[in-house]
């Protein structure tokens, strides 16, 4: 039986002992057998396999000699011992499973060779160019410049690395070598990506794409695209004459208020007078970014030739400047104006080409005209509005005499010095004598109620529901007079004049005013 140690109290760091020479002969070594076919050996393991050359040379320099007292206990080894040769399989047998390494002896630490050793099943085998990590030894001293045997029993302590675990997944060498010894190992490849994902991508950028073209291009479909400035004024009369003025509005330019742009004032203007017969010629002075069309069209009958304008946008392609018509309605402030039965936000307004009928919301008033529908296609139909005014109706201008009498008539009646209407006569000589009031007579003459029957009402043009009158009746007055006790009548000639009645009719309870 041989016996094989590794450790001895005279060589504590486990380095391989000196063995005499006759260790190695042949006839020294004991043989052991294995069964065949087992980790690749052909049954028979032999101390002649050691290589001469990897027995440490007698005047290699030696470690130092620790202190006795940092020393463990000496750990006898396991015993190895021979195998009766009838429990060994025939050598000629094939192997169970075929070679997985050469065979080499087992490698003491440090990757030397022990000469004598002897290799059994199962024992780890050493390969030339590695060496094979040590066994852990708990009563093993650990020397200053030797890696720590990993124990997973031992405690790990803040700030120390643990020792190396030969199971633990970890990316280090056996031996304990730094990883910066050897190349990093090859990243992971990349999972490719999926069909659904690479779709999501592309989708999702698609609808962006998308988005930014729907933002540029979606006035330009409104529009219906119209690629030409003829397209774009036969594109809008077709709209005006199908009372779309959604569709109308995207073709022409605004430039006041738009409260009578609308599918229900177009729509009574269409009821009035239809817009038939569109006939559009391409522009024949067209550069790239103006044009200028002709066009004809019919409304209500009435053929209508004219002229549009066009200018190209980058944002709204070709827009037309002098779609609509630009009309000016001031002189109807405060009567309640409506426009095909819309009453404008402002005096100042637009209005598609078509027909429009005013109307004033006060009964007492009418406009000056011959009519109260008009057909407007161009800025220029438009100017009639300046020399239309309001003017009083029949029953209005009743209605104002009436007030105005009534007014007149009271005044007239009173005695006093002075009145409400004028013909005040506080300050009037009567040759040293003082007025009493109290005592005057006023008498509307024959002429003067023929003057108030005829009376012409005057509509204020700043403030069209005020009406006035410049014609006032004639009156005689009388009246007394005292000086030093004596009383005297006398008659005016002069002074006492009436004032100038006026009426707003935009009162709740319309009442003559005078000034």
């Amino acid at each position: 039986m041989g016996i094989v140690t590794n450790e001895t109290p005279e060589n504590p760091q486990n380095t391989p002992p000196i063995v005499p020479e006759s260790v190695n002969e042949a006839s020294d070594a004991p043989v052991v057998d294995a069964p065949a076919g087992q980790h690749g050996f052909d049954g028979t393991f032999s101390s002649d396999a050691v290589a001469p050359d990897a027995v440490p040379a007698a005047d290699a320099p030696r470690a130092a000699e620790p202190d006795e007292s940092s020393v463990a206990e000496p750990v006898a080894e396991p015993v190895i011992a021979p195998v009766a040769e009838s429990e060994v399989a025939p050598t000629s047998a094939a192997p169970e499973h075929p070679p997985t390494a050469p065979e080499y002896p087992p490698a003491a630490p440090g990757g030397h060779e022990i000469p004598g050793a002897t290799a059994y099943p199962g024992a780890a085998q050493a390969v030339p160019g590695y060496q094979a990590a040590p066994v852990y030894d708990p009563n093993a001293p650990v020397y200053p410049g030797n890696a720590p045997v990993y124990d997973p029993n031992a405690p790990v302590y803040p700030g120390s690395a643990p020792a190396y675990d030969p199971n633990a997944p970890q990316a280090y060498p056996v031996g304990g070598y730094p990883a910066s010894a050897y190349p990093a190992a090859p990243a992971a490849p990349k999972k490719p990506m999926s069909k659904g994902l690479l779709f999501g991508i592309i989708g999702g950028a698609a609808a962006v794409v998308l988005l930014i073209a729907a933002v540029i291009i979606v006035p330009g479909l409104l529009r219906g695209a119209a690629p030409t400035a003829s397209d774009a004024v036969e594109k809008y009369l077709t709209a005006l004459s199908e009372g779309d003025a959604e569709t109308a509005l995207t073709f022409v330019e605004t430039y006041s208020d738009d409260s009578l742009l609308t599918d229900e004032v177009l729509a009574a203007s269409l009821e009035l007078a239809p817009i038939t017969d569109i006939v559009v010629e391409e522009s024949e002075d067209a550069t790239e970014y103006e044009a200028t069309v002709s066009a004809s069209f019919a409304v209500g009958g009435e053929t209508i030739e004219r002229d549009f304008t066009a200018y190209s946008s980058s944002d709204d392609g070709w827009v037309i400047s002098d779609g609509l018509v630009a009309a000016t309605l001031s002189n109807f402030d405060g009567l309640g104006l409506t426009v095909n039965g819309a009453e404008p936000a402002d005096s100042s307004t637009s209005l598609f080409p078509g027909a429009y009928q005013l109307a004033l919301s006060y009964e007492e008033f009418a406009l000056d005209s011959d009519t109260d529908t008009f057909t407007l296609t161009t800025d220029a139909d438009s100017e009639l509005f300046w020399d239309i005014y309001p003017v009083l109706t029949e029953d209005g201008a009743a209605t104002f005499r009436s007030l105005v009498r009534a007014s007149i008539e009271e005044c007239v009646a009173l005695k006093t010095l002075t009145t409400p209407c004028g013909m005040d006569i506080t300050e009037i000589d009567l040759s040293g004598y003082t007025p009493v009031d109290g005592t005057v007579t006023r008498t509307i003459t024959s002429d003067g109620q023929a003057t108030l029957d005829s009376m012409e009402a005057e509509v204020d043009y700043s403030t069209p529901t005020l009406v006035s009158t410049y014609d006032t009746p004639d009156v005689d007055m009388t009246l007394q007079g005292t000086k030093d006790g004596q009383t005297s009548e006398f008659e005016v000639w002069f002074g006492g004049y009436m004032d100038t009645p006026s009426v707003d009719f935009a009162q709740e309870t319309p009442t003559v005013t005078w000034d």
